[in-house]
């Protein structure tokens, strides 16, 4: 489910490693059930669902994040154990 775009807390080194981890797992399309608005994901990457990123954010409200912030990948969770904001 989208729920937002993250564009702070990447430093150079760290979108270099990213890019590196995301790049064998890019497909032509979205693989959520519901595509997000074209107008947030002009310019997108899709990749398989596979990897956790863990993001910051100061609140969750109208089905959005507000002032997401990149922690980075999380390898002590899985896809299946992520749910939204606040429904652990």
């Amino acid at each position: 489910m989208f729920i937002g775009r993250v564009g702070t807390g990447f430093t150079a080194a760290t979108r270099r490693e990213l890019r590196s981890q995301l790049r064998p797992l890019e497909r032509p399309t979205t693989p959520l059930a519901v595509a997000p608005p074209a107008r947030e994901t002009h310019g997108a990457h899709w990749v398989e669902p596979i990897l956790v990123g863990e993001v910051e954010y100061r609140e969750y409200a109208g089905g959005s994040l507000r002032h997401p912030s990149w922690r980075g990948l999380r390898t002590d969770k899985t896809v299946p154990e992520v749910d939204l904001p606040g429904r652990h």
